[in-house]
């Protein structure tokens, strides 16, 4: 039975490249509500439940007095943790 891989994975095989890791949390600053991001040619991801997903990423936001960077390194690792789905 094949396995839904994590982002992390992806990256770490190649399949998904940091600069497709970049654009997707770019995408996620340009609009926060944004439900769905590309991840490279062949996968896409849920960011909005990635987000809730991460305990972390719930934590940072709410959290008063969060910084940029704190969000961005939150949302960042909702990413990786995440399973993106094969289009």
């Amino acid at each position: 039975m094949a396995t839904n891989l994590t982002t992390s994975q992806l990256v770490e095989a190649q399949t998904i490249t940091v600069e497709n890791l970049q654009s997707a949390l770019d995408a996620f600053e340009a609009d926060p509500g944004i439900e769905t991001v590309e991840l490279g040619g062949s996968y896409s991801l849920n960011l909005r439940a990635a987000i809730e997903a991460s305990s972390f990423a719930q934590l940072t936001f709410a959290k008063a007095g969060a910084s940029s960077e704190l969000k961005r390194f939150a949302v960042r690792t909702a990413i990786l943790l995440a399973r993106p789905q094969r289009r």
